[in-house]
């Protein structure tokens, strides 16, 4: 300080729980601002003070850490991760890190590699760019406490969904068998049941955990029978695949749910409302699909997935063989042009260019689905193909049904037809087709929160 032209000295700190620098000013003391100043005890007390005493001056600790911290938050990054991160942003190259730090660059490159499959970046350039423009929003964002959204921003970015999730919780279901779940959202909010369609995981949009504990929800999403961590049953059906959403019921003493199911996930969803009757006080289904023999139609024509699935309802006893198939040759490109094929409907064709992240969310829950094993995937199919009548007749739900306008799998017509008086509304939502359920799930969850009436356009 004694040798600093300026009179002050900027101090570079790194906190050591969070791993983000951060810096405080040294100064004499006699020249601190009088606003400062005057916060001393006693008042005043710089001018009492010693000759050549010195300040330590620290911004306060929300703001020096808000960028690090965000950034840990909302992307999963390790405390060793967002270490690099921090001195890669400073301009330093991996050697220089790695010298610095003690460790080998070798180790430093899968930590490079990590930050950028969680970030959704591919080169150094763009995380060090990235860094920036996220500390020049968070700075504009100021006092982080008094400006609470109402709703968070679901960040684009989804790779590594996963490690921003809650951890995979189990539990030990009457049949003896281990069922995985995951636990979304704010504990004590009001509890909502999330049935996945078939070849998903328990694994939610990045960003979900967070909006659910602003909405005051607590979301509880199973994986089924036979799918990610929860163990097969010996015969699979609809109602005993429920079955383990009625035991998470009552294994957390939920009371009063509110259900919502996706896809195919439908009848999983319905039979859990109908066993559990006045427990569960309303449904909504987001693009349902109706379970029974698939007929093809002249308008699937162009349609690849709805096709592929159509004829693999047909010839079910083949879905073993596909599903390994898929299991063991699982990429991204291989799933880019699986999620293209998805989005032929030109609303959700729109959707998946605009949101190309999609695909990495898409490749991580379906390798969580498909980890242990493709029997519940396999066991879905199989059952969902057969003539199937649903025991109802415990269901006292109102049941709401959003549909995509362009969705080419099944109709609402279709949807109207298998509910009948069961179903007490339905809104088509324009300019989207299967993809309803990834471009409106925050849409979804201020639904089921009571915060939203009419689904918006996509996002």
């Amino acid at each position: 300080l004694a040798g600093a032209a300026s009179g002050q000295v900027i101090v570079k700190f790194v906190d050591a729980e969070n791993g983000g620098p951060f810096f405080a000013y040294v100064l004499p003391a006699v020249a601190l601002p009088e606003n400062l100043a005057s916060r001393l005890t006693p008042v005043g007390a710089c001018k009492g003070l010693p000759a050549g005493a010195l300040a330590l001056l620290f911004p306060l600790g929300e703001a020096t850490d808000r960028l690090w911290s965000s950034v840990r938050e909302s992307f999963g990054l390790t405390k060793a991760e967002i270490r690099l991160a921090a001195h890669l942003a400073e301009g330093l190259s991996l050697k220089e890190v790695a010298d610095e730090l003690g460790v080998s660059v070798n180790t430093l490159r899968n930590q490079l590699r990590a930050v950028f499959d969680k970030m959704g970046l591919n080169r150094q350039s763009e995380l060090v760019r990235a860094l920036t423009q996220l500390s020049s929003l968070t700075s504009a964002f100021g006092d982080a406490a008094a400006l609470k959204p109402a709703i968070p921003v679901i960040l684009a970015s989804e790779g590594a969904a996963g490690g921003s999730a809650p951890p995979i919780k189990t539990f030990l279901a009457p049949d003896g068998r281990t069922v995985a779940w995951r636990d979304y959202g704010d504990p004590a909010g009001a509890p909502v049941i999330v049935v996945t369609p078939d070849l998903s995981s328990s694994l939610l949009r990045r960003g979900s955990h967070g909006v659910a504990r602003e909405l005051g929800l607590r979301l509880l999403v199973l994986e089924r029978a036979g799918i990610g961590r929860t163990e097969p049953l010996k015969r699979f059906s609809f109602e005993a695949a429920a079955g383990d959403y009625l035991a998470l019921h009552a294994e957390q003493a939920l009371g009063q749910v509110q259900i919502v199911a996706f896809a195919d996930g439908a009848p999983y969803g319905l039979l859990t409302a109908a066993g559990l009757g006045p427990l569960a006080s309303r449904m909504l289904l987001v693009t349902g699909r109706r379970p029974g023999p698939q007929v093809e139609r002249a308008e699937d024509a162009g349609n690849l997935m709805t096709l592929f699935w159509r004829r693999i309802s047909k010839s079910a006893w083949l879905s073993d063989m596909v599903f390994e198939m898929l299991r063991r040759r699982l990429n991204r490109p291989q799933f880019e042009r699986f999620a293209r094929a998805a989005g032929a409907a030109p609303g959700d064709a729109a959707y998946l260019q605009a949101h190309p992240e999609l695909i990495d969310f898409m490749v991580e829950y379906t390798r969580e689905a498909l980890a242990v094993s493709v029997r519940g995937a396999s066991e879905a199919i199989r059952c969902a193909a057969r003539p199937t009548a649903l025991d109802l007749s415990g269901l006292s739900a109102q049941i709401t049904l959003w549909h995509g306008a362009d969705d080419a799998m099944t109709t609402p017509d279709e949807m109207k037809a298998w509910l009948g008086t069961r179903l007490r509304e339905v809104r088509i939502v324009p300019g989207i087709g299967r993809f309803l359920g990834y471009s409106h799930w925050t849409e979804v969850m201020r639904w089921v929160a009571g915060e939203m009436e009419e689904p918006r356009g996509p996002d």
